[in-house]
């Protein structure tokens, strides 16, 4: 073990020690509250630019699958935990959490006092942070922290897809196509749409974006979840426009959510620390049913917003704060979600309600 230094831009450190990998970093904290599932969590592209704090006390004790992956790496930028356990136990596991660190250079942190950062998070807001075994001097490393790259600097998504489309098999008893856009979306989003769609096109937002769709027949448009600010991501919203007007059936989840959002005037904001855990209850109101979900974001469409809009309707909505967890438009086929219905990790009472019903959605589409 090493020591390290944490620090908050709002001036709050503390000092914990590595149980994997060195160095100094700097990233957006963010804490999550789910019990289970680091391995997918680590793996999600949605995390880049990000340093996860886990409340849960104990972790690394079922050790890493390299099945619940939900991309090729680890995105996350550093994992910090109250205790790692050195002894790991389940039939699944093939390396340690500390090997599956080590081996892609990802700062594992413990060993520090995870409920007062956590207030800090939650008081504060999510802000900047960084992580060092090499500048140890808290004032010192406090200047650095506030003089480094927020994570709305950039367009964080491109920093997670893949430069080239993607085509998977599904349900060859489909006569229906789905265009995935991708802005670092899971595995196991491709893996519920495969139960629906007999080929899922998975095309990266690029430069080369118009010109690898036109190349594409497809029946429905799938916005992946992603990284990062929405609010600085341009040139999404005319396409979307482009297939609403050609009342191309939509769905969005998370990121997507956002950006369908955004393109019909829908604004969102940065939430103070955003949702992050497994645990979540919305509120279907269709039926007036409540399902637990896992979400992961930091940005959320204004409430107001939905409401003045005579176009929009709120479908879900988070009883944690009451905030828009889904929308759906009164004439076209468009709807979204913000939490992740495929649930990796997570429960996923919610995934048929949201995959069912927008296969529904596109089969009438096609009829």
């Amino acid at each position: 073990m090493k020591k390290a230094l944490i620090a908050l831009e709002n001036g709050y450190y503390d000092f914990g020690y590595t149980f994997a990998s060195e160095g100094t970093l700097f990233a957006e904290f963010v804490f999550n509250t789910a019990m289970t599932g680091y391995e997918e969590i680590l793996t999600d592209p949605s995390y880049k630019g990000q340093a996860v704090l886990f409340t849960y006390p104990l972790v690394g004790n079922y050790g890493v699958t390299n099945k619940d992956q939900q991309s090729n790496k680890i995105h996350a930028e550093a994992m910090i935990v109250r205790e790692y356990s050195n002894v790991y136990s389940n039939f699944r596991s093939e390396l340690s959490l500390k090997e599956f660190l080590e081996n892609q250079n990802i700062l594992g942190i413990h060993k520090l006092d995870t409920r007062a950062l956590t207030k800090q998070i939650r008081t504060t807001g999510a802000m900047k942070g960084g992580i060092s075994t090499e500048h140890l001097d808290p004032e010192k490393f406090l200047k650095m922290v506030k003089d480094s790259n927020s994570i709305s600097d950039t367009d964080m998504y491109k920093l997670v897809i893949s430069k080239d489309v993607q085509v998977f098999d599904g349900n060859q008893d489909s006569n229906l196509n789905i265009l995935a856009i991708d802005f670092g979306i899971k595995s196991n989003i491709i893996e519920d749409l495969k139960r629906y769609y007999a080929n899922i096109y998975l095309v990266p937002f690029d430069d080369n974006f118009e010109n690898n769709i036109s190349k594409i027949n497809f029946d429905g448009v799938f916005l992946s979840n992603g990284p990062g600010d929405p609010r600085i991501l341009k040139g999404i919203e005319k396409y979307i426009k482009k297939f609403a007007e050609e009342k191309i059936p939509i769905i969005g989840i998370c990121f997507g959510h956002q950006l369908i959002g955004q393109s019909f005037g829908l604004d969102t904001y940065k939430m103070p620390f955003g949702h992050h855990g497994g645990n979540h209850p919305v509120l279907y109101h269709p039926s007036g049913k409540v399902y637990i979900t896992s979400q992961n974001h930091n940005y959320a469409i204004s409430k107001d917003k939905v409401l003045t809009n005579k176009d929009w309707e709120i479908t879900w909505e988070n009883l944690f704060d009451n905030t828009v967890a889904g929308i759906k438009h009164k004439t076209l086929p468009i709807c979204s979600v913000q939490y992740h219905p495929e649930a990796s990790p997570g429960p996923n009472e919610s995934n048929s309600r949201v995959f069912d019903d927008f296969f529904e959605v596109v089969k009438s589409a096609k009829n």
